[in-house]
């Protein structure tokens, strides 16, 4: 753990709620840029980063330094991305709801980049949870594959044989829509 994390730890066990305010300012963007990614929208985003810190609140006085506090941060949004997915699975489709219109192309350049980036992050969404994840951390976060075994809690062979596969994936799915080679 860094110096100002482990500070900014033991002021909160000291009784300093400043100190957590700080933590939170520190990292929620980071959080919630995790969560958007996995979960696709501002709304459930917003909802699982507050409840990452709600969490993180509670737990903190048992943390025991052994990892980076980001590491343990991303622990618990992942878990809470992969819970809350589990969730909206079993919820019943609005019958009718509307498709989302595709986005007119001029061939512009800039244009094209857009409906790349919109292709790529359609290709991430439809990834397994445990490989979009990975993907997430790995790419989005350009976390090193150990921490990312920490967060995941496998190894990090497993976590190399599940990017290895999941980007396999993602240029398959990529190919499909005409945007990769």
């Amino acid at each position: 753990m860094d110096a100002e994390d482990r500070q900014l730890v033991e002021a909160f066990r000291r009784g300093e709620e400043s100190a957590f305010s700080a933590l939170v300012i520190k990292y929620r963007d980071a959080v919630y840029r995790v969560a958007r990614r996995m979960l696709g929208n501002h709304e459930d985003a917003a909802d699982v980063t507050q409840e990452v810190f709600i969490r993180a609140y509670r737990a903190l006085a048992r943390f025991d330094g052994r990892s980076r506090l980001y590491t343990w941060l991303y622990r618990i949004t992942v878990n809470l991305c992969l819970d809350w997915r589990t969730r909206l699975a079993r919820l019943p489709l609005a019958d009718g709801a509307p498709e989302p219109a595709p986005a007119p192309t001029s061939g512009a350049p800039e244009v094209e980049a857009r409906e790349t980036v919109r292709a790529v992050a359609r290709a991430v969404a439809a990834l397994p949870p445990r490989q979009r994840a990975m993907v997430v951390l790995r790419l989005y976060q350009d976390l090193p594959y150990q921490d990312i075994a920490r967060i995941m809690g496998c190894s990090e062979g497993t976590v190399k044989a599940t990017m290895f596969a999941a980007l396999r994936r993602l240029r398959r799915l990529l190919v499909a829509e005409g945007v990769a080679p």
